[in-house]
């Protein structure tokens, strides 16, 4: 996966804007309002992505392309190069998808039902 086709693909999941907080070099991904990915394109191409700190000793040893995120939290963001060719897209989809749902677990119930639940007609 190409940092365009991470960026593509993070924009198919329900309610997920982008911005660039942190300047042009930087795009980051959220739902609710929170960030699930940060896509670092004066680094990299990087995908740093937000992670279960429970899971991240399994994640690093799991996936070798896998490492800690240089300059977030050392156990809540994980990173891999997207022009590295031995990241497999499936998996890369699979780590996309795991922050993604990561992070809209932990949203306030409200806000996470405005995203999940399909709007009523009137």
């Amino acid at each position: 996966m190409n940092i365009e086709e991470v960026r593509e693909y993070c924009l198919t999941k329900p309610g997920a804007t982008e911005d660039m907080p942190f300047g042009e070099g930087y795009v980051t991904l959220r739902v609710g309002g929170k960030i699930f990915c940060c896509l670092v394109l004066d680094r990299g191409p990087l995908a740093q992505l937000k992670w279960s700190p429970d899971e991240f000793d399994e994640i690093i040893v799991k996936c070798l392309w896998v490492t800690q995120a240089w300059h977030w939290h050392k156990r809540h963001m994980i990173q891999f190069d997207c022009s590295d060719p031995t990241v497999d897209d499936a998996v890369a989809s699979s780590l996309i998808d795991r922050a993604y749902n990561y992070v809209l677990s932990r949203l306030p119930k409200r806000i996470k039902s405005e995203i999940t639940e399909p709007k009523s007609r009137k």
